[in-house]
């Protein structure tokens, strides 16, 4: 007997649960990033990653795409709930460009939201930091 395993890449659908988009809706593939410089030991709870107002985010996935040395995060949805219980050393999310690490299921913002960030650096060092989070922005369909 084999097991059915869920791909955490794919949208929803693909993994047979309900349909990745509404009725009335259409996805679009977005990207927003957050981009900050760390001093040695900084820590900077309480950032904002603030969305666009035109159409509800779909975080789908996140990776690092920049680093210059170790660093921990945690991330909020736009409600302020924590998505981890604790800080994530950056060594665990893995993951590039082509195969980010997935958010799954999906997490919803809404048009005018925010991911909330807490990053502290962990190197002892200056840091520059890349963050990526992917996913897709979901427009409503107006009907002619």
């Amino acid at each position: 007997m084999s097991a059915v395993l869920a791909n955490p890449f794919a949208p929803p659908c693909y993994n047979g649960l309900n349909p990745c988009t509404p009725e009335g809706y259409i996805d679009v593939d977005f990207t927003y990033v957050y981009d900050v410089v760390l001093t040695a030991l900084q820590n900077l709870p309480n950032q904002i990653l603030a969305t666009t107002n035109d159409a509800d985010f779909c975080w789908r996935a996140t990776f690092i795409a920049v680093n210059t040395g170790p660093f921990a995060v945690r991330f909020y949805d736009s409600q302020g709930y924590a998505i981890s219980n604790g800080y994530i050393f950056s060594g665990n999310i893995q993951g590039d460009a082509s195969s980010p690490y997935p958010m799954f299921p999906e997490i919803i913002i809404p048009a005018g939201g925010k991911i909330g960030i807490d990053i502290v650096d962990a190197s002892g060092s200056g840091n520059t930091i890349e963050i990526i989070f992917r996913g897709v922005k979901r427009y409503r369909v107006v009907a002619q």
